[in-house]
């Protein structure tokens, strides 16, 4: 273990010219993202921030179609402080963490109530909105409005534990040495371009495994490529303990449309999302997520899994006919349902009750009859 890597060391003193170097390598192997394109041609923090909050605990791939669906609902912020929490969740179905979409509209409400409006433009103003913390605050200050203000999220920190050979767990403690040692490189005439390539070299070079050193732009600066121990900085995380949850999902049919419930707004999981009726095992009895119980006494037809934090959830899919009325109900089509459920949860049964659905069965083959 070198000295560096010791235990409760503080961090070395980084070489000033890393910042410098980021930002030429940035700017030359950029990639070509929709916020960044909407950014430059618009100028709108509006853009910037959405991206950001739509990107905290979720990949780039996964955002990259929400976003645009997003912005073509809500292009403006006076469009998303004027509309529903409903309408809000459902813009941003699928990517699951919904209380954060929940405080971007409420920032963006105290936004649009401000006389004069102006957008905040210091990391200190940022930081003071809901759902908006450390480092969402540096992300936007310095990218929309050019606060030399480094970010520090879990991509960074294994950068910095690299260039230092810190074979440690990232700590709050060391967050605080990060930022320091952060805020000490980034360049006051580039926070930005700074900022987005210290952010693309860990999610795109400087990755968990096998990190692609033979391309990497700091290199030279590096101890942990120096020392042959790149996986062995950061020290992994000790692993997510899971609770293993059972859950029920019904899927009600009346004349082409399919039933949905709004889920209590303090339900264990997905409150106040509108969904499939949902129920979740305790102790032998079923826990409805909605307001009501209804006794449907059916056998599931398959069965999805599922992960919300830390629960693995097996959840059993059933079918049942419905006849009559129930003002709880939502009763969308069949073929719209997709675009109504917020939750993976519900698309993923949705989508095992259709790919059944679209198997013959034994007699529709006509060979059998």
């Amino acid at each position: 273990m070198t000295a560096s890597s010791k235990k409760g060391q503080r961090l070395n003193a980084p070489d000033a010219r890393i910042g410098d170097v980021l930002v030429t390598w940035y700017q030359k192997n950029k990639r070509s993202l929709p916020w960044r394109q909407r950014f430059l041609e618009s100028g709108d923090p509006y853009v910037i921030w959405i991206s950001e909050i739509m990107l905290q605990q979720t990949t780039i791939q996964a955002v990259l179609p929400a976003y645009e669906r997003f912005l073509g609902v809500f292009p403006q912020l006076k469009n998303l402080a004027a509309a529903t929490e409903d309408e809000v969740r459902l813009a941003c179905r699928g990517l699951g963490y919904y209380r954060r979409f929940r405080l971007m509209h409420e920032a963006a409400q105290v936004l649009a109530a401000r006389e004069p409006f102006h957008w905040p433009r210091t990391y200190k103003e940022w930081r003071e909105l809901p759902g908006i913390g450390d480092y969402t605050a540096a992300a936007i200050s310095s990218i929309a409005f050019g606060e030399a203000k480094a970010v520090v999220d879990g991509n960074v920190e294994r950068v910095f534990c690299r260039l230092l050979d810190r074979r440690v767990v990232p700590d709050q403690k060391l967050k605080k040495e990060f930022q320091a040692m952060g805020d000490s490189m980034i360049p006051a005439s580039a926070p930005a371009d700074y900022n987005q390539g210290v952010m693309e070299l860990g999610q795109t070079i400087c990755i968990k495994q096998n990190p692609r050193c033979a391309i990497c732009p700091v290199q030279d600066f590096c101890a942990a490529f120096k020392n042959g121990s790149q996986n062995l900085a950061p020290a992994p995380k000790k692993p997510m303990e899971y609770e293993e949850v059972r859950m029920h999902l019904w899927l009600l049919l009346q004349n082409g449309k399919i039933g949905l419930v709004q889920r209590s707004k303090d339900a264990r999981f997905l409150g106040g999302t509108l969904g499939l009726p949902t129920a979740w095992e305790k102790d032998g009895e079923l826990r409805w997520e909605q307001a009501g119980r209804w006794d449907f006494q059916t056998e599931a037809f398959g069965s999805i899994k599922h992960g919300i934090t830390k629960h693995r959830i097996q959840a059993f899919v059933h079918r049942k006919d419905w006849k009559g009325n129930s003002p709880a109900m939502t009763w969308v089509p069949l073929e719209e349902a997709e675009t109504q459920l917020v939750s993976n949860l519900d698309r993923k049964a949705l989508h095992l009750f259709l790919k059944l659905e679209a198997k013959p069965t034994l007699f529709d083959d006509q060979s059998f009859l």
